[in-house]
């Protein structure tokens, strides 16, 4: 059996060649043209997420740096209090505020456990817990 079993000649491989890089090419120049009219007030919203989306799972080398890290930690926290009292979202805010922030706070309350009268039982355990995910990217040089 030949390898090239599906084109009868080498034109029709090129040809197939030919049509599937103008297949690429266009879809290059829309997402180029997509990219250069984001800051429209339609598609601002959409492209900040695909960024988001893009910071988030592009690791910039080779290893998630502390600026990943505290935007993951950030985003996790957001999802896990959006139906938590108030009190309670103030705190994880203000504990990822900074990574000295975040590490003092894991330092307190999921080292040392020491008592939070705001977040205590399972909040600060899934607080603790996604802290713990990423401490490697926080205490890295």
């Amino acid at each position: 059996m030949r390898l090239c079993q599906k084109y009868f000649t080498m034109r029709d491989a090129i040809l197939e060649v030919r049509y599937q890089m103008k297949k690429f090419f266009w879809l290059a120049v829309i997402v180029l043209l997509l990219l250069t009219f984001s800051d429209h007030e339609l598609l601002r919203p959409y492209r900040d997420q695909i960024y988001g989306l893009i910071l988030d799972k592009a690791p910039s080398s080779g290893k998630m740096s502390d600026e990943q890290a505290m935007r993951y930690i950030q985003k996790q926290f957001k999802e896990l209090t959006a139906d938590w009292g108030e009190g309670q979202q103030q705190q994880l805010s203000k504990a990822a505020e900074s990574k000295q922030s975040l590490l003092v706070f894991h330092q307190r309350y999921c080292v040392n456990r020491d008592f939070n009268p705001i977040l205590f039982g399972e909040p600060l355990r899934k607080s603790c817990s996604i802290i713990d995910s990423q401490l490697e990217a926080l205490t890295s040089p």
